[in-house]
C-alpha cells in the first residue's frame, strides 16, 4: 500500500462523511469518558469506583447490544447513525447538571452508552458498502487511526479542559462535535440492508442468536473474535488503572498533565495504523495480530519495572509509544478479517454479538483490576497483563496453525 492508496480512499466523499462522523463521535466518547473518569477518581480516590463507571458502559452493551445489531441489519444505517448522533448530543447536556453526584454520573453514562450501542453496529458494517474490497484494510486503518487518535486527543484534552474551564467544558465541546457528526451522516446515501424491517421486534432475539451461531459455525471468524476479546479485556483494565497510574505512579497532575501520559500511547497507535498498509504486502493480517499481542505484552511487562527507574515519565512514554504501535496491529487487521468473512446481510448482528461478547468479557476483569490496584500495587497488575498478552500471542500462533490446517493451507 502506498500513500496514493490512502489518499484515493479519501476521494470517496461518502466514506469521508462516515469518517468525519466517526472522528466527531469517537472524540466525544473519549473526551467525555476521561472527564467522567477524572471526576469519579477525584470524588472517591479509588480505582474500583472508576471501574464502576466502566461497568455502566459495559452493562449498556449487554442490555441493548442484541437489539441494536438486529436493528442495524434491518433499517437504513444512515438514519440510525444520524438519529443516534443527535440523541447523544441531547444526553450530553444532561451531564452538566450532575457533575458532583457519582451515582448520577454512572446512570447517565449508562444512557449515553446505550445509545452508542445502536451507533456501533451501524457504523463499521457500513464501510464495505462505501469502499471496494481492496480498500477495506486502508479504510479500516483510517478508522483505527481515528479510534486511537481520538483517544489521544480526547484523553489528553479532557484534563486541561477541566482544569482551566471546569467540568462543563468537555461536555459543551462534545455537544458541538455530535451536532457535526449528525450533519455528516445526514448527507450519506441510503445504507439499507436487503433485510426488511417487517416483524422486527419478533425477530430480535432469534436473529441475535443467529449472529452468535454464525460466529460459532464460521471458523474464519474465530481468530479475530478471540483476538478482539483478549485485547478488549486488557484495554479495559488499562483504562481503569489510568488515573491511578498518572496520579500516583508517575506523579503527574491528573488534570493538567494527562497529555504527557496519553500522547505517547496515541502517537504510537497512529504510527502503527499508518504502517499497516506498508506491511500488508509482506505480512498477513493474522500474523499482524500475533505480532501485536507479543509486542504490546512485552511493553506492559516492562512497565512493571518502572519503580526501579529514575526517569519514570520518560521510561513510561517510550513504553507507551511502543505499546501503541503494537495495539494498532491488533484491532485494524482483526476488524478487516471480520468484515471480509461476514456476509453483508449478517454484518450488523455479527458486530452486535461481537460488542456484547467484548463488553461481557471485559467488565469483570476491569473491576478486578481496580480492586487489585487498590489492594496491592499497579506494578503487579501491569506485569500480569503483560504476561497474559504474551501467552495470548503464543496461543493465537497455535490457533492460526489450526485454522490453516482446517483450510488445507
Amino acid at each position: 500500500m502506498t500513500l496514493t492508496a490512502y489518499l484515493s480512499v479519501l476521494k470517496n466523499f461518502n466514506f469521508t462523511k462516515l469518517w468525519v462522523s466517526q472522528v466527531c463521535s469517537q472524540l466525544t466518547n473519549f473526551l467525555l469518558s476521561f472527564a467522567i473518569l477524572i471526576k469519579a477518581f477525584r470524588l472517591t480516590e479509588s480505582s474500583a469506583s472508576v471501574s464502576i463507571i466502566l461497568i455502566a458502559f459495559g452493562l449498556a452493551t449487554v442490555v441493548f447490544g442484541a437489539f441494536a445489531g438486529v436493528y442495524a441489519d434491518r433499517f437504513d444505517r444512515k438514519w440510525i447513525l444520524t438519529i443516534i448522533n443527535f440523541s447523544q448530543a441531547a444526553v450530553v447536556l444532561v451531564f452538566l447538571f450532575f457533575e458532583n453526584n457519582f451515582w448520577a454520573l454512572a446512570v447517565i453514562t449508562f444512557v449515553y452508552s446505550s445509545l452508542n450501542q445502536f451507533y456501533l453496529p451501524a457504523e463499521a458494517p457500513s464501510i464495505p458498502d462505501l469502499v471496494s474490497k481492496d480498500e477495506l484494510l486502508v479504510a479500516n486503518s483510517y478508522f483505527a487511526f481515528t479510534t486511537h487518535g481520538s483517544m489521544l486527543l480526547g484523553f489528553a484534552l479532557a484534563g486541561p479542559l477541566v482544569a482551566f474551564w471546569g467540568f462543563k467544558a468537555p461536555f459543551l465541546a462534545g455537544f458541538v462535535l455530535l451536532l457535526i457528526a449528525g450533519l455528516s451522516t445526514l448527507s450519506l446515501p441510503r445504507l439499507k440492508s436487503e433485510n426488511s424491517g417487517n416483524g422486527f421486534l419478533r425477530k430480535v432475539w432469534p436473529e441475535f442468536r443467529e449472529g452468535l451461531r454464525y460466529f460459532v459455525g464460521h471458523r474464519l471468524l474465530h481468530f479475530p473474535l478471540v483476538a478482539l476479546i483478549l485485547a478488549q479485556v486488557i484495554n479495559g483494565m488499562i483504562i481503569v488503572l489510568a488515573p491511578a497510574l498518572v496520579d500516583k505512579l508517575l506523579g503527574i497532575n491528573l488534570e493538567t498533565g494527562s497529555f504527557l501520559a496519553i500522547a505517547p500511547l496515541g502517537l504510537g497507535v497512529i504510527v502503527g495504523a499508518l504502517i499497516l498498509g506498508l506491511e500488508s504486502k509482506r505480512v498477513g493480517r493474522h500474523k499482524m495480530i500475533i505480532v501485536g499481542f507479543l509486542g504490546k505484552g512485552t511493553a506492559l511487562a516492562l512497565l512493571a519495572t518502572i519503580i526501579y527507574v529514575d526517569e519514570r515519565v520518560l521510561f513510561y512514554m517510550v513504553l507507551a509509544f511502543i505499546a501503541g504501535i503494537f495495539n494498532a496491529h491488533i484491532f485494524s487487521p482483526a476488524h478487516s478479517v471480520m468484515q471480509s468473512e461476514a456476509i453483508e446481510t449478517h454484518r450488523g448482528r455479527v458486530y452486535a454479538a461481537l460488542y456484547v461478547l467484548l463488553q461481557a468479557a471485559a467488565t469483570l476483569p476491569s473491576f478486578i483490576a481496580g480492586v487489585l490496584a487498590d489492594s496491592f500495587s499497579l506494578q503487579v497488575v501491569f506485569l500480569g497483563m503483560g504476561i497474559g498478552l504474551i501467552v495470548a500471542g503464543v496461543v493465537l500462533t497455535k490457533f492460526l496453525g489450526w485454522i490453516k490446517y482446517k483450510r488445507g493451507i
